[in-house]
């Protein structure tokens, strides 16, 4: 995880203050290895004791620490081709940002981490999705992905149902937690009870030291970039999208039976495809 991907992972759990230093560091990322403490200091309109609290928080040694880092790390800026409208440079950047994501993503999976999720999923009994909010989706589809492989799985859109399900579980059964800040109120609290009945729980963050992460059984880190347009808009879909889908394609293609279950269920389907 290189400096820019850390900020973006931490940025829920700054400061008001920290939060301005680093959002200046994100938008002006090629800026600062050329900058005195001095210069970010007055540019993010913070003391330069706050600077070095900051290094301290993202565990950088110091600011020449963090200029070094950032050097060594290139991200296209918007005007990086000028020839491009300006509505071709947010793609670029979009484009950018996705890739970023992808790739950190699976580069920060420890194998071992992977494999223990993997082995809790195909011994579980019932596999439940939780999600709030805008990865709703993301649980849903996973689900969806993950009956159709013979894993007996549900997802759902209204908490009050989830919650009712989830109170059905067992220590046969497994949980699986999406939450992109890990910081939701009511994942945490249903997480909570799920630890005083010893459920195991996968939990899917950016933020390895969020609460859901510390409460889960395992924790799998997505990795997001989706600060483009809006400074306090970062959510993003993709990454935990793609770690449920790495998940169902490693299962899937672990037995032969489970591509028959797929087969299966193309087959009761296609009457309603052209």
């Amino acid at each position: 995880m290189n400096i820019l991907d850390k900020l973006h992972a931490m940025y829920t759990t700054f400061s008001i203050t920290e939060k301005k230093v680093a959002d200046y560091i994100l938008s002006h990322p090629q800026e600062i290895p050329n900058m005195t403490i001095a210069d970010l200091a007055s540019q993010s309109e913070v003391s330069e004791a706050s600077i070095s609290r900051f290094c301290r928080k993202i565990e950088v040694v110091g600011f020449h620490a963090l200029k070094i880092e950032l050097a060594q790390v290139t991200i296209p800026k918007l005007d990086d081709h000028p020839e491009q409208s300006r509505l071709g440079q947010r793609i670029a950047h979009i484009q950018q940002n996705k890739i970023k994501e992808i790739e950190q993503t699976l580069m920060q999976l420890d194998e071992d981490v992977l494999q223990e999720s993997l082995d809790q999923i195909v011994k579980a009994k019932r596999v439940i999705f939780l999600a709030y909010g805008n990865t709703i989706p993301v649980a849903m589809d996973a689900a969806y992905r993950f009956n159709q492989i013979g894993i007996a799985s549900s997802a759902y859109e209204i908490w009050d149902t989830a919650l009712a399900s989830l109170l059905t579980f067992t220590t046969e059964d497994l949980v699986i937690v999406i939450s992109n800040s890990g910081e939701t109120k009511d994942l945490i609290k249903a997480i909570e009870w799920c630890r005083t009945q010893q459920l195991t729980v996968i939990a899917m963050t950016n933020n390895q030291q969020s609460p859901l992460a510390k409460l889960a059984t395992i924790h799998l880190t997505t990795a997001t970039r989706e600060r483009l347009f809006q400074k306090d808009y970062y959510f993003s879909r993709v990454s935990a999208m793609l770690l449920t889908e790495t998940l169902f394609l490693l299962l899937a293609f672990e037995e032969p039976e489970r591509l028959e279950f797929i087969k299966r269920h193309e087959q009761l389907i296609s009457d309603h495809k052209i």
